[in-house]
């Protein structure tokens, strides 16, 4: 089971994502992408870092360079090279109940080898829990086109009852799996 969920920006997905892990129990392997405390000025980074450690703000986790007037620079060899390793090694972790990948978007669109590790960590069967775009096109539209995909849309109405619907079947899951072992 994978579910991705996309919303508006700020509307609340990571918060969503934090409370279902909070009431799992676990520490996800996977990654996450984040912006440090400056988040609204004009030159800032985006970071992205291991989901099962706290936030590094540091250049060596930046992704993407946003500096006001100027086109943003995107670091694709650091999703390749970081990126795709998170992903492999999450896949590969046989204590990781669970993916987390936040957020997919359009920033990756020149890292094909981040985007081939996602889509290949869609075709298996350890679950996924990742974030979306919304505004984005081209490759993330084969991660809400994907057979065992769930796109679920966070807005200001759900997002308080989404933690605990998606920690229930994510809970389920588990028991499954390890019924299986």
């Amino acid at each position: 089971m994978h579910i991705f969920l996309t919303g508006e920006i700020q509307i609340g997905k990571s918060t969503v994502i934090n409370k279902t892990l909070d009431l799992l129990k676990i520490t996800p392997q996977g990654f996450r992408t984040y912006f440090g405390h400056d988040r609204a000025k004009g030159d800032r980074l985006l970071y992205l870092n291991s989901a099962a450690l706290p936030p590094a703000y540091n250049e060596k986790k930046a992704v993407v360079r946003f500096r006001e007037g100027r086109q943003q620079e995107v670091l694709s060899e650091r999703f390749d090279r970081y990126g795709a390793h998170l992903i492999r090694a999450a896949r590969a972790d046989s204590n990781s109940a669970l993916i987390l990948m936040d957020e997919c978007g359009s920033l990756e669109s020149r890292a094909l080898v981040f985007q081939q590790e996602i889509l290949a960590a869609l075709d298996g069967s350890k679950p996924i829990l990742g974030v979306v775009k919304l505004a984005s096109s081209g490759w993330t539209d084969q991660i809400r086109e994907h057979a065992k995909v769930t796109l679920l849309t966070v807005t200001r109405e759900n997002r308080d009852l989404l933690p605990r619907l998606l920690a229930h079947s994510f809970s389920r899951v588990r028991a499954l799996c390890y019924k299986e072992d």
